[in-house]
Protein backbone atom coordinates (compact mmCIF):
# COMPACT_ATOMS: atom_id res chain seq x y z
CA UNK A 1 0.00 0.00 0.00
CA UNK A 2 1.44 3.21 -1.10
CA UNK A 3 1.80 6.50 1.27
CA UNK A 4 -1.35 8.05 2.71
CA UNK A 5 -2.20 11.49 2.79
CA UNK A 6 -3.49 12.13 6.31
CA UNK A 7 -6.75 15.05 6.67
CA UNK A 8 -8.49 15.24 10.31
CA UNK A 9 -7.24 12.35 11.06
CA UNK A 10 -8.50 10.37 8.05
CA UNK A 11 -5.59 8.59 6.17
CA UNK A 12 -6.29 8.35 2.21
CA UNK A 13 -4.55 5.53 0.30
CA UNK A 14 -3.26 7.76 -3.09
CA UNK A 15 -1.55 4.85 -4.72
CA UNK A 16 -5.06 3.49 -6.82
CA UNK A 17 -6.36 5.77 -9.43
CA UNK A 18 -9.97 5.75 -7.50
CA UNK A 19 -8.06 6.88 -4.32
CA UNK A 20 -6.62 9.65 -5.73
CA UNK A 21 -9.98 10.55 -7.27
CA UNK A 22 -11.32 10.21 -4.01
CA UNK A 23 -8.98 12.94 -2.33
CA UNK A 24 -9.31 14.69 -5.54
CA UNK A 25 -12.89 15.68 -4.76
CA UNK A 26 -12.16 15.93 -1.22
CA UNK A 27 -9.73 18.57 -1.83
CA UNK A 28 -11.97 20.24 -4.11
CA UNK A 29 -15.57 20.34 -1.90
CA UNK A 30 -12.91 22.17 0.69
CA UNK A 31 -11.82 24.64 -1.75
CA UNK A 32 -15.19 25.88 -2.73
CA UNK A 33 -15.96 25.82 0.98
CA UNK A 34 -13.26 28.38 0.95
CA UNK A 35 -11.06 26.10 3.39
CA UNK A 36 -7.21 25.47 2.97
CA UNK A 37 -6.76 21.83 2.84
CA UNK A 38 -2.82 20.50 3.92
CA UNK A 39 -1.64 17.29 3.12
CA UNK A 40 1.22 15.20 5.10
CA UNK A 41 3.22 12.70 3.32
CA UNK A 42 4.80 9.57 5.43
CA UNK A 43 6.86 7.02 4.40
CA UNK A 44 5.68 3.09 4.76
CA UNK A 45 5.83 2.19 8.20
CA UNK A 46 6.48 -1.24 9.30
CA UNK A 47 4.28 -3.67 9.56
CA UNK A 48 3.66 -6.66 12.60
CA UNK A 49 5.24 -9.28 10.45
CA UNK A 50 8.71 -7.37 10.05
CA UNK A 51 8.39 -6.80 14.24
CA UNK A 52 7.69 -10.40 14.58
CA UNK A 53 10.68 -11.40 12.22
CA UNK A 54 13.12 -9.29 14.36
CA UNK A 55 11.75 -10.85 17.65
CA UNK A 56 11.78 -14.10 15.89
CA UNK A 57 15.55 -14.11 15.01
CA UNK A 58 16.57 -12.68 18.78
CA UNK A 59 14.97 -16.16 19.94
CA UNK A 60 16.50 -18.43 17.21
CA UNK A 61 20.54 -16.54 18.18
CA UNK A 62 19.87 -16.95 21.95
CA UNK A 63 19.15 -20.26 21.59
CA UNK A 64 22.21 -20.73 20.01
CA UNK A 65 24.60 -19.16 22.30
CA UNK A 66 24.85 -20.66 25.81
CA UNK A 67 25.48 -17.51 27.75
CA UNK A 68 23.16 -14.53 26.47
CA UNK A 69 19.22 -13.85 26.92
CA UNK A 70 16.76 -12.87 23.84
CA UNK A 71 17.04 -9.44 26.22
CA UNK A 72 20.99 -9.69 25.83
CA UNK A 73 20.83 -10.72 22.00
CA UNK A 74 18.21 -7.66 21.01
CA UNK A 75 20.16 -5.07 23.39
CA UNK A 76 23.13 -6.16 21.32
CA UNK A 77 21.66 -6.28 18.06
CA UNK A 78 20.29 -2.70 18.64
CA UNK A 79 23.68 -1.45 19.34
CA UNK A 80 25.94 -3.19 16.96
CA UNK A 81 23.79 -2.74 14.20
CA UNK A 82 20.95 -0.68 14.75
CA UNK A 83 22.48 2.38 15.89
CA UNK A 84 24.88 2.84 12.91
CA UNK A 85 22.18 2.59 10.73
CA UNK A 86 19.78 4.72 12.57
CA UNK A 87 22.78 6.97 12.85
CA UNK A 88 23.75 6.86 9.12
CA UNK A 89 19.89 7.36 8.20
CA UNK A 90 18.37 9.92 10.63
CA UNK A 91 20.41 13.28 11.51
CA UNK A 92 17.95 13.72 14.53
CA UNK A 93 19.09 10.42 16.16
CA UNK A 94 22.46 11.08 15.49
CA UNK A 95 22.91 14.09 17.49
CA UNK A 96 21.03 12.67 19.99
CA UNK A 97 23.01 9.59 20.03
CA UNK A 98 26.37 11.32 19.67
CA UNK A 99 25.39 14.17 22.57
CA UNK A 100 24.41 11.57 24.89
CA UNK A 101 25.24 8.41 24.38
CA UNK A 102 28.49 7.86 22.37
CA UNK A 103 30.75 8.87 25.61
CA UNK A 104 29.10 5.66 27.26
CA UNK A 105 31.06 2.80 28.17
CA UNK A 106 30.16 -0.30 25.91
CA UNK A 107 28.68 -1.96 29.23
CA UNK A 108 26.95 1.45 29.93
CA UNK A 109 25.69 1.49 25.65
CA UNK A 110 23.82 -2.07 26.07
CA UNK A 111 21.75 -1.02 29.39
CA UNK A 112 20.93 1.70 27.78
CA UNK A 113 19.25 -0.32 24.54
CA UNK A 114 16.15 -1.37 27.12
CA UNK A 115 15.02 2.43 27.28
CA UNK A 116 16.29 4.02 23.94
CA UNK A 117 13.94 2.99 20.83
CA UNK A 118 15.79 1.95 17.84
CA UNK A 119 14.68 -0.68 15.80
CA UNK A 120 10.73 0.83 16.67
CA UNK A 121 11.69 4.18 14.70
CA UNK A 122 13.20 2.68 12.05
CA UNK A 123 11.38 2.96 8.41
CA UNK A 124 10.84 -0.07 6.48
CA UNK A 125 14.13 0.13 4.21
CA UNK A 126 16.26 0.82 7.00
CA UNK A 127 14.68 -2.01 9.22
CA UNK A 128 14.92 -4.37 6.05
CA UNK A 129 18.34 -3.60 6.32
CA UNK A 130 19.08 -4.14 9.82
CA UNK A 131 17.27 -7.90 9.47
CA UNK A 132 19.78 -8.62 6.74
CA UNK A 133 22.33 -7.75 8.35
CA UNK A 134 21.41 -9.25 11.59
CA UNK A 135 21.56 -12.56 9.54
CA UNK A 136 24.62 -11.95 7.95
CA UNK A 137 26.02 -11.05 11.65
CA UNK A 138 25.10 -13.87 12.97
CA UNK A 139 25.28 -16.29 10.09
CA UNK A 140 29.29 -15.37 9.81
CA UNK A 141 29.40 -16.54 13.74
CA UNK A 142 27.99 -19.92 12.31
CA UNK A 143 24.33 -19.45 13.54
CA UNK A 144 22.13 -20.77 11.04
CA UNK A 145 18.89 -18.71 11.25
CA UNK A 146 15.31 -19.96 9.91
CA UNK A 147 12.96 -17.09 8.66
CA UNK A 148 9.96 -17.73 10.85
CA UNK A 149 7.96 -17.81 7.69
CA UNK A 150 9.73 -20.76 6.31
CA UNK A 151 9.55 -22.58 9.65
CA UNK A 152 6.52 -24.46 9.14
CA UNK A 153 8.11 -26.28 5.91
CA UNK A 154 11.59 -27.22 7.96
CA UNK A 155 9.07 -28.50 10.63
Amino acid sequence: MGGGVVKNNQIWDISTDQGWQNFEAMRNNLVLAGKRPHAQFSGEKRNLPQNALSHALYAQIAAAVDDQSVNDIRAECKLRIGVGLLRASDDGFREFYDSGLKQLTYEQKLAAMSYVPITSIMKKKVFSAYVDEVIRTYSQQGISLINPSDADSYA
